[in-house]
């Protein structure tokens, strides 16, 4: 249409997109209908693979071949999709395909490394394998299931290698990265876009793992780490919280020597302090902080919620006194209140007067 080129030439003018304009690359079906199809897809999957279980006996006994099979069938999954274009039910049953290809790929990966608990090096291959089908694969379902799988087998590897602090920091940098640049990623939004969303569901399970106080390999057997550790992990994350305002700010014109914009830093840093021991609370805030620089209303209801569940389940966790929580949720929720307060009052006094 002649109104999207046009759109397409204003944008690379202004410099936020380069090349041709992309043609459309998914159909317009409601994101609820997709997740939907998902969990079809899912569950198609799940009886496929059994049907090649019980079918083909030779190809699980083996894993080597469990493995090569596994991706031939990941590459027939891709060659469907590149035909079915937008047809919903034809991109189901390759999706059902490829994550049963998945599914016995990781099967004979786990045989070869002599189980899920002896070793790293399957995760590491599997969150790579991941990364890879989010870029190749030409289906929305497909890129944000890869990134939420592959989020989710990186911070397995991390665990059992014994970095389990780096998961969710690195996690959230990746996050913020990809929703601050939604506006830039002109040509490369379909793959961007469902990365982002599989990236922060699975950084929301690996925080919310935090409330029993250990990493996510550990219900695999891995060992804990020193508490410092965990501590470090925490860190990392308020960093990416506080770092990310502070771009937000300077992408709003204020300097970072202006009191208002060390006044709101210094009410963010209040926060995390205030919160350390409950860290799913900056993690949750920062996914609401995202949500104000791409005005997505799925994002901050999903962070909302996320926030409403971690602090229902934090206020019932038994390893801490029932004082400490209170105490922790009545400073943090005062910290909340007074940097409202501060930054209506003293940041922004003309926005306030005119609402």
């Amino acid at each position: 249409p002649r109104a999207s080129t046009a759109l397409w030439s204003q944008l690379t003018a202004a410099g936020l997109t380069t090349g041709p304009m992309p043609g459309v690359t998914d159909s317009t079906t409601p994101w609820y209908v997709r997740v939907m199809l998902g969990i079809a897809g899912l569950i198609a999957a799940v009886f496929l693979l059994g049907f090649v279980g019980t079918g083909f006996l030779f190809v699980v006994r083996s894993a080597p071949i469990s493995m090569v099979v596994g991706l031939m069938v990941v590459a027939a999954a891709f060659a469907i999709f590149r035909t079915a274009h937008h047809n919903d039910f034809a991109a189901m049953f390759a999706l059902a395909v490829s994550l049963a290809g998945q599914l016995l790929f990781a099967y004979g990966l786990f045989r070869l490394s002599g189980g899920f608990r002896a070793a790293a090096f399957p995760f590491w291959v599997i969150a790579a394998l991941q990364m890879v089908l989010v870029v190749v694969m030409p289906n929305t379902i497909h890129r944000t299931v890869s990134a939420y799988a592959g989020g989710l087998a990186f911070a397995y590897a991390c665990g059992l290698s014994g970095a389990g602090f780096m998961a969710a920091g690195v996690t959230a940098m990746a996050i913020a990265a990809l929703w601050l640049q939604e506006a830039r990623c002109g040509s490369r939004h379909a793959v961007a876009i469902p990365m982002a969303y599989g990236l922060t569901l699975s950084f929301l399970q690996i925080e919310a793992t935090s409330l029993f106080w250990f990493s996510m390999p550990a219900v695999l057997g891995a060992r804990l780490g020193p508490a410092a550790w965990y501590w470090t992990g925490t860190m990392l994350t308020d960093a990416v919280f506080v770092v990310t305002a502070g771009v937000l700010f300077l992408r709003a014109g204020w300097t970072l020597r202006e009191p208002q914009t060390l006044l709101a830093l210094g009410a963010l840093v209040a926060l995390c302090i205030v919160s350390f021991q409950a860290p799913g609370i900056t993690a949750c805030l920062l996914i609401v902080l995202l949500w104000f620089s791409n005005r997505n209303r799925l994002l901050v209801g999903t962070g909302i919620a996320a926030l409403a569940l971690y602090m229902g389940g934090y206020y019932y966790l038994l390893h801490v006194t029932l004082l400490e929580k209170s105490t922790v949720l009545l400073v943090t929720g005062l910290v909340l209140l007074g940097a409202r307060w501060s930054i209506l009052n003293h940041v922004m006094p003309q926005e306030h007067a005119d609402a």
